[in-house]
């Protein structure tokens, strides 16, 4: 789906220069833009990297996926969001568990938090 990459960079003239605080704002919608295939999300990057944006920049548009492997003993977001809700947590400990998370990412953006 190169097609893809070019047209968003047509349509938002973004260069190496764009923050990717900006960029953030579309990865949801280029995600929905490209199937659920390995080979179609490589091309894509491929194609972003090739108009000009840096590998930190695709990252943040296009997220990296996980195997479906899962590490045991490690609870997902959505059980750990219940888990705050159920409990009612201080915002001192959100915090808390928010740099927890942030800091085991791969994706820049969510490591910035």
């Amino acid at each position: 789906m190169v097609k893809v990459a070019t047209d968003f960079i047509k349509c938002h003239k973004w260069t190496f220069e764009t923050p990717l605080s900006e960029l953030a704002q579309y990865t949801e919608k280029i995600s929905k833009s490209l199937k659920d295939d390995r080979k179609v999300r490589s091309n894509a990057k491929i194609r972003f990297r090739v108009l000009g944006l840096t590998k930190e920049q695709v990252e943040v548009l296009i997220l990296i996926r996980l195997t479906g492997k899962r590490e045991e003993g490690r609870d997902t977001v959505d059980k750990i969001a219940q888990e705050i809700v159920d409990n009612d947590y201080s915002s001192e400990k959100i915090k808390q568990i928010s740099y927890d998370l942030g800091s085991f990412t791969s994706n820049p953006i969510a490591r910035s938090f």
